[in-house]
């Protein structure tokens, strides 16, 4: 056993394997460009600047895959200041600084992992340990690599303190850009629904985000950061409307953008100059849209407690209503039956007529006998006074619906099938209920297959079958009928959900809770044989009361 399962588990490593190579190869292709792309403005030619978003790439790694790839996170650290760097350090200091850098995150990614902050970043309060990690974590970072390159000689000393908090806020700003966006996962289908539902304001928000990008170069143009602050107005509508995905990504657009005007219009301010206003724009957009999308979550919670309150009292009207209906009909049901028996009793003495008439007379007595006992039998279990269990087989109680919806089952042209062998265990369960249960689900297989036309390609049918498993005995009623919808499935034994244009909803959720108070349960599949609906009901070999109604 023990080979089996190591041979397993090499063939699942084999297999992952090539993943594995491509996702190394892919994240350092990505850190390397991006690496490149921000290296502007660079302190003493070193890897000192002003926007480093190859960092948020590094800290959703960690955070999304573990200390354990700090390795690659290092390896990362070390190519990007030995390849990029127009003139990088001996090697040896930049192992350092590597290893340094890979150090302060990889603490910073194992601390947000452990606060739940390594998937997304979903409220003001996750929001706040973000940033007071990264903070400190960047901080950390921006110190120690200065010194070391102070120690090589990469720095001058006048160049310390500069050095450390223009690294510091480059590295803060790419890590708070980026990072948020790489740990969100969001639901392509609900982000389209929205922009199509507001398309007119996604388009003026566009045209916002065009105007603050064009700003951006008019002040590169006119040296002037007061211009930079109308970027706050998009990026906070954004973040307002569809959240941290919203608000980092037009973040990390204005913040190209910036860098991008900066280095190409000649005779700019530095772009070092324009760092805290950059800061400022990525920590107020991250907390606006970590606020909305706390705001939606407890509007989706608050319309989700609604909708419960309003079925939870929708069912409490309908079980009052079904307890006073079964007090009402009761009555009359046994004044039926008291005639029915007396016209029964006239046409015995009469003179011999015909017999259908005596048979009809049967039948009616039977289903007001049977009406009568269901109903007495629905306030009991409201008035929660249990069952009535008894020795029942399973077969007999299947042969009495089937009888009981005869005339239905024939003018439906409906071919009924039983499957009960004899050998079939008893169970011990309360007749009357086994018997709604079964009538609910029979009459259910007839109204779906009354929605079809019969022809020869599609025949209606139902079986009902009757089988044990172990100590446990089964019954099942499937159809040849379109089925049960994927969308209406999972709610399916909820009360009023249905799926007739006439129907209350009632049935199944009465049939499974009349089960469950027997020990009992019942489960929709999907029928292989006939290809309609398949409901499955296991019933316990004793009695097992849980739930009372």
């Amino acid at each position: 056993m023990r080979d089996s399962t190591t041979a397993e588990a090499s063939r699942t490593e084999l297999a992952a394997a090539p993943k594995t190579l491509w996702f190394i190869a892919g994240y350092l292709a990505l850190y390397l460009a991006l690496d490149w792309v921000s290296y502007v403005q660079p302190v003493r030619h070193t890897g000192v600047t002003a926007w480093n978003p190859n960092t948020g790439l590094l800290m959703a790694m960690l955070l999304t895959r573990g200390q354990r790839w700090a390795p690659l996170a290092a390896i990362g650290c070390f190519l990007g200041d030995f390849l990029i760097d127009d003139a990088p350090a001996p090697w040896r200091t930049t192992v350092l600084t590597s290893l340094w850098l890979t150090i302060a995150y990889t603490l910073a990614a194992w601390v947000l992992r452990r606060r739940a902050v390594n998937r997304a970043v979903e409220s003001p309060s996750s929001a706040a340990w973000f940033v007071g990690v990264v903070l400190v974590a960047t901080g950390t970072a921006a110190v120690g690599y200065v010194y070391i390159l102070l120690g090589a000689a990469q720095l001058g000393p006048g160049d310390a303190w500069g050095s450390i908090g223009r690294y510091w806020i480059g590295e803060f700003n790419g890590i708070i850009a980026v990072t948020p966006v790489l740990l969100l996962r969001p639901d392509a289908a609900a982000l389209k629904e929205r922009i199509r539902r507001h398309s007119r304001e996604f388009v003026l928000q566009c045209i916002g985000m065009a105007a603050g990008i064009a700003l951006a170069f008019a002040l590169a143009a006119a040296r002037d950061v007061r211009m930079f602050y109308p970027l706050f107005l998009p990026v906070t509508w954004i973040a307002l409307r569809y959240g941290v995905a919203g608000a980092m990504i037009s973040v990390t657009l204005a913040q190209a953008a910036m860098v991008a005007a900066l280095q190409t219009t000649p005779g700019s301010i530095p772009l070092f100059d324009v760092q805290f206003p950059l800061l400022l724009l990525g920590v107020t957009g991250l907390f606006l849209g970590a606020l909305a999308m706390q705001r939606n979550q407890v509007v989706k919670r608050m319309r989700e407690q609604d909708s419960a309150l309003q079925i939870a009292m929708r069912t409490a009207v309908t079980g009052q209503l079904a307890s006073a209906l079964a007090h009402e009909i009761n009555q009359p049901l046994t004044a039926l039956l008291s005639y029915l028996r007396a016209a029964r009793m006239l046409t015995a003495s009469a003179k011999p007529g015909d017999e259908r008439v005596a048979a009809a007379l049967q039948k009616a007595d039977a289903e007001a006998i049977r009406a009568s006992s269901v109903l007495r039998r629905l306030r009991d279990s409201y008035r929660g006074e249990g069952v009535d269990p008894e020795k029942l087989h399973v077969g007999t109680v299947c042969e009495r619906v089937v009888d009981a919806l005869r005339d239905q089952i024939r003018s439906n042209h409906v071919e009924v099938q039983i499957n009960s062998p004899l050998d079939l265990p008893t169970v011990v369960a309360d007749r009357i209920q086994l018997e709604i249960v079964v009538h609910n689900l029979l009459t259910n297989a007839l109204d779906a297959l009354n929605a079809i036309p019969a022809s020869r390609e599609h025949a209606r049918r139902v079986e009902l079958s009757a089988y044990a498993h172990g100590s446990e005995v089964f019954i099942s009623v499937e159809d040849s009928g379109p089925g049960v919808a994927a969308s209406v499935a999972a709610r399916l034994f909820e009360p009023l959900v249905t799926t007739k244009a006439s129907g209350m909803g009632l049935g199944l959720a009465l049939s499974r809770s009349l089960l469950r108070s027997q020990g009992a349960e019942m489960w929709l599949e999907k029928s292989a044989h006939l290809g309609g609906a398949r409901f499955v009901v296991r019933l316990p070999p004793q009695p097992r009361p849980q739930i009372s109604l």
